[in-house]
């Protein structure tokens, strides 16, 4: 029988210790045999590193635990990725939690794939307190969704081949919103992504995220930058235009849900421009009146918070 190919999972924290130990017990959980489980501390002031080390303590030789001054969330995986030893590599938000079978089915699916570069699985919302909220049905993968639509298959618990690193890099240190979606734009040319249709993982919603809170001017403007720069090398120029267009429209949402209105107005309004066929679809109104529907909750909990 062939030995396991070793999986590394690259766990980045900063300041989630209330999160972070229920993240860590989600690994040691897991029926795969051959894993390699690192932790980094970027710089917290909360209890994050003592937590991990706690774990790692209890649990020697199963997490291995890191420490530096603030980087950021990027440039923090990427060096977990470098100093890892697995052929198939994972990032797993501090808040997040796997299912105890997901790496070894993910594995199952890649190694049923010998073609395939990621393979992704279906999830289920949590909140703060680690309870099910629903459940999340991601779709089959088409490449003209990701790139054209924006909508990004891949969720929390994602696999991917070392091959795929490697070659088109990790994440880009200069992106905070959406780093993970511009790095599975650079992995679709490894190979194919494979949906595994199973509830293997635990995504977590809470008011301490992004998606949750004041969103600064750059960080809002980020995903039209993203789209720009990637169909200036793509062939497809309606193609790209209709990206572009959707980029605006969920800048828009981030500049409505951060209390920019003039702005939020001016994008959709170029969003409708870029692309006029935008204004028959319900869903990025609906991202528009959600953007200005945050927006309101912020003030009636009078948070000012920049993340």
């Amino acid at each position: 029988m062939n030995e396991p190919v070793l999986v590394s999972i690259v766990t980045p924290v900063y300041n989630q210790a209330e999160f972070l130990g229920a993240t860590i017990e989600s690994v040691l959980a897991q029926d795969y045999p051959a894993l390699e489980y690192i932790v980094i501390d970027d710089g917290s002031s909360d209890e994050s590193l003592a937590v991990a080390q706690r774990y790692a303590a209890a649990y020697p030789g199963r997490v291995s635990v890191h420490t530096q001054a603030n980087v950021g969330q990027a440039t923090t995986l990427n060096r977990g990725w470098a100093m890892s030893r697995g052929q198939i590599l994972a990032y797993l938000s501090s808040d997040d939690c796997l299912c105890p079978t997901a790496v070894s089915t993910l594995v199952k699916a890649l190694d049923d794939h010998p073609s395939a570069a990621v393979a992704y699985c279906d999830f289920w919302l949590i909140d703060a307190k680690g309870v099910r909220l629903r459940e999340v049905r991601t779709e089959n993968f088409d490449e003209r969704r990701l790139c054209v639509d924006l909508v990004c298959q891949p969720g929390a618990g994602a696999l991917f081949r070392r091959t795929v690193f490697e070659q088109v890099g990790g994440w880009q240190p200069g992106l905070h919103q959406v780093p993970d979606f511009e790095f599975w734009l650079r992995a679709v040319r490894m190979g194919e992504f494979v949906r595994v249709p199973e509830r293997l993982s635990e995504y977590r919603i809470h008011e301490g995220q992004a998606s949750f809170a004041i969103i600064p001017y750059a960080r809002a403007e980020e995903i039209v930058g993203v789209m720009e720069a990637f169909w200036s090398t793509q062939a497809g120029a309606l193609q790209g235009e209709r990206a572009i267009a959707r980029a605006l429209a969920i800048a828009s949402k981030h500049h409505a849900q951060s209390g920019r209105v003039i702005v939020a107005l001016r994008r959709f309004l170029q969003a409708l421009i870029r692309h006029p066929a935008l204004a028959l679809d319900a869903g990025i109104w609906r991202q528009l009146v959600v953007g200005f529907v945050r927006r309101t909750f912020f003030r009636l909990k009078g948070s000012t918070r920049l993340v």
